[in-house]
């Protein structure tokens, strides 16, 4: 039985360190380019409506024109319809009690 302990690929040798430089480069860059492309699908906001994908400044989806942010009665500031309460001046935003300090 040979047995070469050197050998990673067939006809590719450890000996060879630019080689292997190379391939953990490659290796490394192909993981940073997925690890950003999730990053930036995990990031990117969606309607709550229709699951569209919506920009950060929108007021309303393009698609079904649901209300994805709203103004505080109170201080008169724009806020996520989704929330409870302002964060702002603490108003309640669906006619509760607001939490105390």
């Amino acid at each position: 039985m040979n047995c070469n302990w050197s050998t990673i690929w067939p006809g590719l040798y450890l000996h060879h360190s630019w080689t292997v430089r190379i391939m953990l480069v490659l290796l490394l860059a192909g993981a940073a380019f997925l690890l950003h492309a999730w990053w930036q699908k995990r990031q990117q906001k969606t309607c709550p409506g229709c699951n569209n994908p919506v920009q950060e400044a929108y007021l309303r989806c393009p698609q079904c024109g649901k209300g994805l942010k709203s103004h505080c009665s109170s201080c008169n500031r724009i806020v996520e319809t989704s929330w409870q309460f302002c964060p702002h001046c603490q108003a309640s935003l669906t006619g509760g009690t607001p939490p105390s300090p």
